[in-house]
C-alpha cells in the first residue's frame, strides 16, 4: 500500500502517522532514537507493507504487468491501490479527501521527530500528494517521484496509462484488501 493506506490505516488503529511515513525512510533495526509510538508506527508501516504484498489480491494484481514492468509491479500496485482508495473515498471515511489530507500533513508535521532523516519543512506537500491520489495528475506525480528515487534507471514514469488501464480491477480489490488489512492492523498495533 502507498501513503494514503498507510495513513487511513495509521487513524484507524490510532497510532503514529510520522512513524507511517518514516516506515519507507528507516531501514534495519529499530533502536531508541525514536520515541516508542514513533518505532510502532514504523513497525506497523512494516507489517501492513508485509501483509499487503503476501495479499493474494496483491499478487494477482501484480501478475497483471508484463516484464519489463513486473520488475515494479509492486510499486504500480500500490500506487493504483491508493487511486483507487482515493477514487472510493466516502465509501472509507467520513470527512472528504482533502480534509483528511490537510488534517494527515498536521498530525505528520506535528508528531515528526527530530531525529528523523530529513526536516519537517519536506511534508509541505504531503496534503496535496494525498488528495492528488484521486487524479491522473497526482498519480502521475507519484511515479514521477517514485522513478527518481529508483536506483537504475528505468520508465516506472510512463506507467500512468498501465495504470489507468487497470482501474476496474484495482476498484475491485480495494475495498477487501482495506477490510482484510484493517483486520491485520488490530491483530499487529499494540493497545
Amino acid at each position: 500500500m502507498n501513503l494514503l493506506a498507510h495513513l487511513l490505516l495509521a487513524e484507524r488503529s490510532d497510532t503514529s502517522f510520522a512513524g507511517q511515513i518514516l516506515g519507507d525512510e528507516i531501514k534495519g533495526w529499530l533502536d531508541e532514537r525514536f520515541a516508542p509510538p514513533i518505532r510502532e508506527g514504523i513497525r506497523l508501516h512494516r507489517a501492513i507493507d508485509r501483509y499487503s504484498d503476501d495479499h493474494t489480491l496483491h499478487r494477482e494484481l501484480r501478475r497483471t504487468f508484463e516484464p519489463p514492468l513486473r520488475r515494479y509491479a509492486g510499486i504500480l500496485v500500490d500506487i493504483g491501490l491508493d487511486h483507487a482508495l482515493a477514487r472510493q473515498w466516502p465509501a472509507f471515511h467520513a470527512d472528504t479527501l482533502n480534509a483528511f489530507s490537510d488534517a494527515a500533513q498536521r498530525r505528520v508535521i506535528a508528531e515528526w521527530p527530530s531525529q528523523a532523516p530529513f526536516s519537517s519543512a519536506r511534508l509541505a506537500w504531503l496534503a496535496r500528494v494525498l488528495a492528488g491520489y484521486a487524479h491522473p495528475e497526482g498519480i502521475q506525480r507519484a511515479l514521477d517521484s517514485v522513478a527518481r528515487r529508483l536506483r537504475r534507471r528505468n520508465e516506472v514514469h510512463l506507467c500512468l496509462p498501465e495504470l489507468l488501464a487497470r482501474n476496474s480491477i484495482f476498484d475491485d480489490a480495494i475495498a477487501a484488501l482495506i477490510h482484510d488489512l484493517d483486520r491485520h492492523v488490530r491483530d499487529v498495533a499494540l493497545p
